[in-house]
């Protein structure tokens, strides 16, 4: 909706609000009466629907503008991201995901370098950039019904950098030590020390490994240790998220159920890949009230899985 001009015989022409007719001043960007962004560019006849009652029509209006001004947000986050180093990845209308891939930066590839050049001949670097582009993308969810504060957002991710990059320097101290000890036992003769101080590099590269960020969060969500092979789960947990729809029934879910989905391949139950979405349930539909929820929920349990719907994937 805009704002159109009104001509007259006796004296230029007049601006008024196209949605219900307020006279409007030339610095006016917003009705008065209704709310109504004004266009000034604009020009034709006015116009009104008999049909429509004037609170229907603002109510459509508000939630028009409200819907128009949240996509505006969330297009202009996506094109901030995108001149920060950012690609999109994925775009579900409301949020969406950006991906930034990277071979790893110049602190990371020393580290690296002084661990591993002396026997991989930079064979190591390569390895670790090939992680860093494919298993270690940093990954952003931007959303368009809210925008998180810009300072508090900033101290969360730095938070979340330095802590990363403290855990991986703690990896590559480990596998320098790990490295000097192993060059140690290759230069003494005793067979008895030799074994000792190769347990003890093996012990280092091990504990380093163990203090990469994307090795410490599979780890955590370990299983039994003969859980081998691939394994699928289900993890239910109660939300409150009245914006998001049911996927049963579409309805808002409001106090609800969430249901994460997870297909992993592990070793020794350590998960190696990990596959991961979620749905969310209103409380009628995860308590089988309505017609038809009943079968869906329990083909999903015994499917353990695979939902009714696609899940929606989660990027951390």
């Amino acid at each position: 909706m805009g704002g159109y001009r009104r001509s007259g015989r006796d004296g230029p022409a007049s601006q008024y609000c196209a949605q219900c007719g307020t006279d409007l001043e030339r610095r006016m960007h917003y009705c008065p009466n209704c709310g109504v962004a004004t266009d000034r560019s604009t020009a034709g006849p006015r116009k009104q629907p008999a049909a429509a009652s004037r609170s229907d029509r603002r109510g459509r209006n508000a939630g028009t503008e409200t819907g128009t001004s949240d996509r505006d947000r969330l297009e202009h986050r996506i094109a901030r991201a995108s001149r920060e180093g950012w690609r999109l990845e994925h775009d579900f209308g409301d949020r969406a995901v950006m991906v930034r891939r990277t071979f790893g930066n110049a602190k990371e590839h020393l580290a690296v370098a002084l661990v591993t050049v002396w026997f991989t001949m930079g064979i190591g670097n390569a390895l670790w950039g090939a992680y860093r582009y494919f298993g270690d993308a940093e990954r952003l969810v931007l959303r368009a019904d809210r925008v998180e504060g810009g300072e508090a957002g900033r101290t969360r991710g730095e938070a979340t950098a330095g802590s990363g990059l403290r855990w991986r320097a703690v990896a590559g101290g480990c596998w320098l030590v790990a490295a000097i000890v192993a060059v140690v036992a290759l230069e003494i003769a005793a067979a008895a020390a030799t074994v000792v101080l190769v347990a003890l590099a093996v012990l280092f590269a091990t504990l380093g490994a163990s203090a990469l960020p994307s090795v410490r969060r599979r780890l955590e969500g370990r299983h039994p240790f003969g859980a081998n092979g691939r394994i699928r789960s289900v993890e239910e947990r109660t939300v409150v998220a009245p914006d998001r729809p049911c996927a049963a029934c579409a309805e808002p879910v409001g106090r609800g159920l969430e249901r994460i989905y997870r297909d992993e391949f592990c070793a020794l139950g350590v998960p190696l890949t990990v596959s991961e979405g979620r749905n969310y349930y209103c409380r009628a539909c995860a308590n089988a009230e309505r017609p038809g929820a009943g079968e869906r929920t329990a083909t999903e349990s015994a499917a353990a899985g695979e939902p009714d719907r696609d899940p929606e994937p989660e990027h951390a």
